[in-house]
Formats: C-alpha cells, structure tokens, sequence
C-alpha cells in the first residue's frame, strides 16, 4: 500500500507510541523509581501490557493499518515478540524510539521461523526484528486524504511543510510537554487512556487549531 495516497474511506488509520510493554519501572506497583506518582496505575507489567493488548485490539483490526510511533517494549528480545504476536493488526509501521534498539538493530528472534516454499521444498528460516512490522523507520512522511503526515519519536518544533499546514505526530514525552503546539500532537498511550488515536480524532483535533508560522517561512514559500 502506498503510504504517500492512503485513503480513509479504503482503510482504517490508527495511530499510538510509548506502549513500553512489559516495563517493569513504568507500572506504579513494581516500580522502583523515587517518583511513582508520574507511573502507570497497575500492580504490576503483566496487567499493564494487558490492558494496552485489550485497548489495540478492540479499535485496531487486522485489516486496518497502525503507525507506532517508537518505544514498543521492554525486557530484551523476546517481549517485543510477545507483545506483537498479541496484537491482530497485520500492518504495523513503526518508527523506532530511543528503547527499541533489539529492533533498530534487527536482531534474529530466538526459536521463530517462517517457512518459505522455494523450488518445490519448504525451507524454515530465522525471523529477524524487522520482519515483525511492515515497515521499520526514524521518520516517516505519509499522505492521508490529501494531508501530509510527519511521523517521528521526538517532538520539532518545526517541520516539513508545517507552514503549508502539515501535521506532525510523536511520542517519547508521555504528555509531559505542551501538547497544544500547532499542528502538532503527542498520540503517546499516556496521553489517550493507554489507547490508541484514530485517523478521525486526529483530524477533529486538528480542525481545531492553527498552524504556527514561526521562522522565515510562511504560505507563500516553497
């Protein structure tokens, strides 16, 4: 599918960031951080991962197309399998976080094969990190009904196109920053009930602001 004429009237658009499934330090009942009032309300990383399985998969079918905007677990190479074998959504995009190094480096899965036919003989191979998502990237620029879409980790203060009225969307900050900054939104879990945006939402969201012309650039450059 071609990322750069995505249509919401053909398919469902999804968007999230910052599930850090099965992170101990994130859960309030288990965490050993000074500052627990900042964690998330669970007994322990089971439940919590749980839960943002449940949340996925009640919007997300399988069908539909789901951007993860970085930081997609924790606890070594086995739990972003775990994690991922649970969620239906075939088309995950991901775009690495700061945490997601066993995938940015794609590391072979331990004890996972596909299986390829090839001349009449099926051979079984190693499944790597990548092979777990559709695409695996820093940064992705998507069009969605005419709309350009800038999709990274971190938060810019400007971005392409945002003087034309781009949208920008991240994560990383787990709503700690301002979250009204133009066009521009955290779509992090913290920031939505531990679940994740629609397309739709998005867009009434944005309908509801203005685009920031803060440096040089303005409607009538290129």
């Amino acid at each position: 599918m071609n990322l750069n004429k995505l249509r919401s009237s053909e398919v469902n658009i999804f968007f999230t960031s910052d599930t850090h499934a099965y992170h101990k330090n994130i859960v309030k009942g288990v965490s050993s951080w000074s500052d627990i009032q900042t964690c998330r309300n669970f007994e322990n990383q089971i439940d919590m991962t749980e839960e943002l399985i449940k949340n996925i998969n009640a919007v997300v079918k399988e069908d539909d197309i789901l951007f993860h905007l970085g930081d997609w677990s924790f606890g070594g190479i086995d739990k972003v399998w775990e994690f991922r074998k649970q969620i239906n959504c075939k088309n995950i995009h991901l775009i690495l976080g700061n945490h997601d190094h066993h995938i940015e480096n794609n590391q072979v899965l331990p004890n996972i094969f596909d299986k390829i036919h090839y001349e009449d003989r099926f051979y079984h191979t190693y499944l790597s990190m990548k092979d777990l998502f559709k695409s695996v990237s820093h940064y992705q620029e998507i069009n969605i009904d005419g709309v350009k879409f800038v999709l990274m980790h971190y938060a810019m203060r400007v971005w392409n196109k945002s003087h034309h009225g781009s949208i920008h969307l991240y994560g990383h900050s787990h709503g700690n920053i301002d979250n009204n900054y133009g066009l521009s939104m955290d779509v992090g879990v913290d920031t939505n009930d531990l679940k994740p945006y629609s397309y739709k939402k998005i867009i009434e969201i944005m309908d509801t602001r203005q685009k920031l012309l803060i440096d040089h650039h303005n409607e009538n450059t290129h």
